[in-house]
């Protein structure tokens, strides 16, 4: 997966189809690649690549994986008499 140091900035027109980089999974299609690049483009000044779409995803993916697993060794503490809420 390309980088943003090792990556070459490539201008892309909006008519170009988006190509799915190769080392995606197979459930990762182009219209996602796109809807990613477009709902995450206007917090960085560079301009998004297909690549940097997949690991946005990715990334989601395994946030949402450790939410699901559930940690019940962690407990919620109460705040005790002397603590303030």
């Amino acid at each position: 997966m390309a980088t943003r140091s090792t990556r070459k900035s490539i201008a892309r027109s909006h008519t170009t189809p988006l190509v799915v980089p190769s080392d995606a999974p197979a459930w990762v299609t182009p219209d996602m690649i796109e809807k990613t690049l477009k709902v995450w483009q206007p917090y960085y000044e560079e301009e998004l690549i297909p690549e940097d779409a997949l690991a946005i995803i990715m990334g989601v993916g395994r946030i949402l994986e450790f939410l699901a697993e559930g940690h019940s060794d962690e407990t919620i503490r109460r705040p005790g008499s002397r603590q303030q809420p």
